[in-house]
């Protein structure tokens, strides 16, 4: 099974929500001081990025995209990213973890909003046919 339908519009709208994840993590690195270091943009990018691929190869999120998987995708591997990434840099206490989460899981449906939008603007008069 492949991540997305092979359509140019699945895999511009994939492209763009990987992006947005990464403007999600570099805005947060800069809003805790910390924009700069090329390991912690990939101590925070890859957990997130893992979660995100994960959860939409399980979630079909791609094939092709709509508008409840990308909810499913959010809900679920924003959190789950949260959780990689704690458990990676193994630093936070659990009060410390659930704020982290939501305010994770409201930020990247911005920057993830912001994208799909994008998507299926510039996508469609890229696309048109949605191929």
């Amino acid at each position: 099974m492949r991540l997305t339908d092979g359509s140019r519009q699945a895999r511009f709208t994939l492209a763009l929500d990987v992006t947005a994840i990464a403007v999600f993590i570099a805005f947060g690195m800069k809003a805790h001081a910390d924009a700069g270091a090329a390991s912690i943009f990939l101590r925070n990018f890859i957990p997130f990025t893992a979660a995100w691929l994960a959860t939409a190869w399980f979630a079909g999120t791609y094939r092709p995209p709509t508008p409840r998987a990308l909810i499913v995708t959010l809900l679920i591997a924003i959190p789950c990213g949260v959780l990689l990434r704690v458990a990676w840099v193994r630093s936070s206490s659990a009060a410390e973890v659930v704020t982290f989460m939501v305010v994770a899981l409201v930020f990247a449906s911005i920057f993830v909003g912001i994208g799909r939008l994008v998507a299926a603007t510039v996508g469609a008069r890229l696309f048109g046919d949605g191929s």
